[in-house]
């Protein structure tokens, strides 16, 4: 390669890893992994703006022989990554962190190449569609790879608005509900706002621009790892999306949404399939028979997003998806009763919960409700404080 362009590389390394000092604050991942053996290399998936280039950024800051690059980089177009890495070691960085890696094609054979050789370590960053089980055993056995989601409720209260709240099991949310009510309720009147400008963490100025060109890329670019995508899927992918947005829970059906969008139910399936791999859509599964559909929930903050275009956001369906937004990694699973039964909304390992407004009642028999406000007693659990998990 160049030496130029190697220059120019490694000035643009130096400068943004200048730049992340910025952010003191850290994700819930960035402990987890920098403990990672060194053995191993190690991977991020995530939808766009959730900060996997900050957290990868403030890992190269604590990482000696460090250098940071986007494969997406023009400077690096004609070069394969393979080639661009070992350039990179020969002038003696040991660690190179790899931003946007699935622009790159052939980058897994590239890692494999590169992790048999043992010349560097390689952390890098991709979308959310990203499966090393589809790239095949040699890569899963040489990579741990995590998932950052999109933040949490405390996470986007401490990075966005200064507080330093610590993290709560969710034994601890159910146990102690009165004691964090009285200590947290400052925060309760901003859970709306989370729901709007929450989980990415764009700048407030342009946050919805920002937004709407990251879906699209999501769309149009991170799902061509799926498939090819045409004109009509993504058309359709958008349609979909905007119908969950509209819907109440449990509307959005797969013979509704195939109805919807004019196409078959295989079709229907695959669209939910993809956009949940994308990060996009999250698929809740009943809990006793996996032949019923899943429950439909988009990521925080797409739903208002989505009301932005001119129509009135459910409120159950916001209370559920900011509940599952926050439980997924719990393995939530949602309860469906005989025709005309009353169930509550979802099992969360040994718990039943139901989720609903202040006057929601016990005629279904939850161990727990969730409530709107900051009413506690009679297992009455206010909802914002499930936002406090990760």
């Amino acid at each position: 390669m160049d030496e130029r362009i190697l220059t120019s590389l490694v000035a643009t390394s130096r400068r943004v890893k200048a730049w992340a000092r910025k952010f003191p604050k850290r994700r819930f991942l960035f402990h987890e992994l920098k403990s990672i053996d060194e053995e191993y290399y190690v991977g991020v998936r995530g939808i766009r703006g959730v900060g996997k280039t900050v957290l990868l950024l403030q890992l190269a800051n604590e990482t000696e022989k460090s250098v940071y690059f986007s494969a997406d980089s023009i400077l690096i177009k004609p070069f394969s990554l393979y080639e661009v890495v070992k350039a990179l070691a020969k002038m003696g960085y040991r660690n190179v962190f790899i931003d946007e890696i699935h622009r790159k094609p052939d980058w897994a054979e590239d890692l494999k190449t590169l992790y048999d050789e043992h010349e560097v370590r390689v952390f890098f960053s991709g979308s959310s569609a990203i499966d090393l089980v589809y790239l095949g055993a040699d890569l899963s056995r040489r990579v741990v790879l995590k998932e950052l989601p999109p933040a949490s409720f405390r996470e986007w209260l401490n990075i966005k608005k200064g507080f330093d709240v610590p993290r709560y099991s969710l034994k601890e949310i159910l146990s102690k509900a009165f004691d964090l009510t009285n200590m947290y309720a400052e925060l309760h009147p901003m859970w709306q706002e989370y729901m709007r400008e929450g989980g990415v963490l764009y700048p407030e100025s342009g946050f919805y621009d920002a937004l709407d060109n990251s879906t699209r890329k999501v769309i149009l670019e991170d799902l061509s790892a799926l498939r090819e995508i045409s004109v009509k899927y993504e058309t359709d992918a958008f349609k979909l999306l905007y119908f969950i947005a509209r819907s109440a829970p449990f509307e959005a059906n797969y013979s509704r949404i195939a109805k919807h969008l004019e196409v078959s139910k295989n079709m229907a399936i695959r669209l939910v399939e993809d956009l949940s791999k994308a990060g996009l859509l999250i698929s809740v599964n009943p809990c006793e028979s996996l032949r019923k559909e899943p429950k439909l929930y988009l990521t925080v903050p797409l739903r208002e997003f989505f009301a932005r275009k001119g129509f009135k956001v459910n409120q159950g369906a916001l209370r559920e998806e900011f509940f599952v937004n926050h439980l997924r990694h719990y393995g939530v699973c949602y309860l469906k009763g005989k025709r005309g039964e009353k169930t509550a909304d979802f099992r969360v390992r040994e718990w039943v919960i139901e989720v609903g407004g202040e006057g929601k009642g016990r005629y279904q028999k939850p161990d727990y409700i969730a409530v709107d406000g900051l009413i506690t007693g009679k297992n009455k659990i206010p909802l914002f404080l499930f936002g406090l998990i990760y």
